[in-house]
Parts: structure tokens; sequence; C-alpha cells
């Protein structure tokens, strides 16, 4: 029987992970290294990242995670694995104590990668990417904020009209324009031209890398440029609360609301983060209402449309629907080709048509990982001298997921079976303890994701479900990731091994 509690209370961490004692830090080196040796890559990944040594001694060894749900399942399903580990450092039993500490960013497999793994030498391809990745990092323009950026002191950003935050490369003319986003592009080019007559708001949704955020620049930059006198605000929605909860603290409301409220064109990228922020929604609320009342144009962007983000105010989804509504979808396959072609030409390249139909064939998803094999092929190509190819092509992006292979429900159900350790019958069943419910939810979630799968359908898969009940969890695994940085690190984790499976065979 192993020796473990769970403390009855969770209290903040005296100091963060970088000021903790020196045998800490190599008592975790060493743990993460005996835990890659028992469990596999992608449990590791998910469980241990934000594990950390709290506290240890002769008697006991306190670990820390950032999340009460890893908590729990390490709890349940790992303690052994844990003090086993623990038992080859020191040779003496200890008991080990699993408590949560606040979210600090801590990611403990980074930390002790040289000991914890040992790579084999980097092959040209993965020097090159490297060399690539840190390239474009050094020469990338700063991340968005408002266009005006980082808040002031009393928490207003700093207004600049001529593109502060905004990437150069985000306009019109580097969009390139599909069935899967035409709608979306004609509607961001009306308002860019002619800002608060047409389309107010716009509420642009889509997954992730698919361009919601270079339509948004793009209508900044050529509202800027129609009219350098034009008060432009762009911004992260995360940007727009820590703004607001920086101007509650200094009793600077209302200069914070003159910024906003006084704005001409008001764009906030990700609004899907409004959810659970009730004072937030409140303060944008009224935001909202001034900029329309006054004609003001307002563009939003999220990853689901209105009526699926959870928690937000019926008053606001109702108020995001009032102009236009518009969806970019995953790109065809002639539209990421021409995508392909572009990013090529922006480097100053002429891809061959073969490589880039091999290319286009091979990601559909995002348009990121497309930019990404281009990056890939191109660096290769100039550092090793060799001329761009269809070999070549083949060789920089072998063992990459051929992204066109659809996701099935057999896929997704052996899925969490195997990642919770649960069978079929106890996952379509009527169980509602946690360590069932909880992985029950998250493959509705997952259905409704990756799959064609309607509410009712998923609903018949688990056992003749009503359709709000399949509704529900997939709201409540969506407002918990929200939370929930490690959550959200297995939900993205679950999903990259689905696709990966689903393209395998």
């Amino acid at each position: 029987m192993v020796d473990a509690q769970v403390p009855d209370s969770v209290q903040p961490m005296a100091e963060p992970p970088t000021q903790t004692a020196h045998g800490q830090r190599d008592l975790l080196r060493s743990l993460i290294h005996q835990l890659s040796s028992r469990v596999k890559r992608e449990q590791l990944a998910t469980w241990f990242r934000s594990l950390d040594v709290r506290r240890a001694d002769d008697q006991e060894v306190e670990l820390s995670v950032t999340s009460q749900f890893v908590r729990d399942w390490l709890q349940k399903n790992y303690l052994a694995v844990l003090q086993e580990a623990l038992a080859a450092i020191g040779g003496q039993r200890r008991k080990i104590l699993l408590s949560q500490r606040e979210e600090d960013g801590f990611d403990s497999l980074a930390f002790a990668q040289p000991v914890a793994s040992h790579p084999t030498p980097m092959s040209a391809a993965d020097e090159v990417e490297k060399l690539m990745r840190t390239r474009d990092v050094r020469q990338a323009p700063p991340a968005p904020g408002s266009v005006g950026s980082a808040p002031a002191a009393n928490g207003v950003p700093t207004a600049r009209r001529h593109g502060g935050q905004l990437n150069p490369h985000y306009t019109f003319d580097r969009f390139v324009v599909g069935p899967c986003n035409r709608l979306a592009h004609a509607s961001a080019l009306a308002i860019g031209e002619n800002p608060g007559c047409a389309y107010n708001p716009l509420f642009v949704h889509g997954n992730v890398g698919l361009g919601k955020s270079h339509l948004l620049q793009a209508i900044c930059h050529t509202v800027q440029r129609r009219d350098s006198n034009a008060r432009v605000l762009y911004m992260s929605c995360e940007d727009f609360t820590n703004a607001f909860i920086q101007a509650i603290q200094s009793q600077t409301l209302d200069t914070f609301r003159e910024h906003y409220r006084s704005a001409d064109v008001l764009v906030i990228d990700d609004v899907q983060f409004l959810a659970n922020k009730e004072k937030t929604q409140d303060e944008f609320f009224h935001t909202f209402n001034a900029l329309y009342d006054g004609q003001k144009q307002i563009v939003l962007s999220s990853d689901r449309p209105p009526v699926e983000i959870p928690t937000v105010e019926e008053r606001l989804v109702s108020r995001f629907k009032w102009g236009l509504v518009a969806e970019v979808e995953a790109p065809c396959f002639d539209t990421r080709t021409a995508i392909v072609k572009r990013k090529a030409a922006g480097r100053g390249i002429d891809l061959p048509d073969d490589v880039a139909r091999f290319l286009a064939e091979r990601v559909t998803a995002n348009i990121r990982e497309l930019e990404g094999a281009v990056i890939k092929v191109v660096g290769i190509s100039a550092i090793t001298d060799q001329p761009i190819t269809l070999g070549l092509a083949e060789s920089c992006v072998r063992g990459m997921p051929a992204r066109h292979a659809q996701v099935s429900v057999d896929d997704v159900m052996m899925t969490i079976t195997t990642e919770f350790a649960i069978t079929a019958r106890e996952l379509t069943g009527k169980s509602r303890t946690q360590t069932v419910s909880l992985p029950r939810q998250i493959a509705m979630f997952l259905l409704r994701e990756h799959t064609e799968c309607s509410l009712e359908d998923i609903g018949r898969i688990f056992g003749n479900r009503d359709h709000t009940t399949v509704l529900y969890a997939v709201n409540k695994i969506r407002e918990r990731a929200g939370k929930d940085r490690m959550f959200k690190e297995l939900l993205d984790g679950l999903s990259n091994r689905l696709l990966t499976r689903s393209f395998r065979t």
C-alpha cells in the first residue's frame, strides 16, 4: 500500500519554481529522468509537465502541479509509479504528498531536458527548422496587443496610429482568397474601405491558424492608410481584460473608458476569452454600446460562433450577431496550393508546381503548418545547396502526418479508453463516477470537434443520451480548458494523437 496524502487546503507556493532549493531541483531532474523510463512519452507530457518538488526531507516528499484535475489523476493512477521512481533515486521509502499550486508557467520537462533524455544528433532538417524558428522569432514584429502597446501605469495602452503592434505582412494583398474565406475577406475589405457603415459588428470565427488575425490586422492597416488620424485599437481579448483589471486597481476607470469608447475602430481578437469573466463582459457590453451608437466600427474574432461561447451573457451574444457573422473554414486544395506558392514567393522562391501540390496534399487543416513546411523546404535547400525538388520536399516532411485523413468515432473511443484506462462499456455506460464521467465528457467534446457527428449522433453513441446532455458536456470541457492550462494541454495532446492515429491508418 502506497502512503500518500492530498492536503485538504491548497496553499500558494512560498517561492516561485526558479527560487526553490538547489537540492530540490536536483531531485526533480532525477525524478523526471526516472519517470521518462517508466511511462510513455505522451503520458509524461500530459500528466507530469508542471510537476515540481515543493518540499523534501528524509521522511516526506511533497510534489505539486498547477491543476487540481492533474493532481487528482496522479493520485488515482500514477502514485505507485511516482513512489517507484522516487525509491530508485534515494533507495529509501518516503511518503509522497500531492498538492496543487498556483499557475506559474513552469515546465518540468523543459527544465529537466539535459537529464530526462539523450537525444540523437539533429538531422539537417531538424537543424534548419531550429535555425529558421530562431530567426523568425528574432525578426518578427512584437506580438499583437493593441495598436497601442502594453498597458501604461494607469491601465490604458498608449495609442499609436501607425500600427506599432501590427504585423506589416498582414495586409489584404498578401491574403489568399478561396471558397473557405471569401465571405470573411469581402466583408473585411468593405469595412477597411468604409468603417462603421457596413457589417457592424463583424464577427469572424474559425479554428486556429486559418487567417482570422490576418484579416483583422488587414482591416487596421487599410483604415490607417486611408485616414492617418483614425483611432484604431487592435488587441487580444486578454489584453482588454488585463487593461480593465489594471484600471480598476489604479482607480482610473474613467480614463480607461474614455480611451476605448472614443476609438473609431475597435478590433478584438479571440473574444472567446470573455467566457467566465462577468465584470469584463459587463464593461465590454457598455463599450460595445457606446461605439455602436456612435457608428464606430467593431470587429471581433473567435474560435467558435457566438452562440457556442460558454458562459457569455445572452445580451452580448445577441449583439455579436447584429452585424455579420462570417466563418473562416479550412482551405481547399487549390487554395492551399496558392498559399504555399505565395509563402514561398514571399521568401523570394518560385516553388515548382509539383512541390507546391505535394505540400498542399500533406497539410490541409492549418495555414501556419503550411508555412512551416515551406520554411523547412526553402531553408534546407539554401543550407545544403540543393535544388527544390519533390524528393527534397518529401524528405523534409517525412514523419509529418498527412493532413487529409478523417478522425473516426472508433479513433476517439480507442484514444479515450487507452488514455484513461477504462473500457468501452464503462465509457458508454451509466456510471457517474469522476473517473468515468470526465473521460466520457472529453470523448463527447472530441467527437464534436473532430468528426461530423451531430449532438444527436453523439448522444446515441453514449447510450441514447439527450442532445442537451452532450451540449452541456461539450461546453463544460471548453470552459474548463479556458481556465486550466494543464487540462487544455491534455485536450491538445489527445487531439494531436487522434489526428496522428487517423493519418497512419
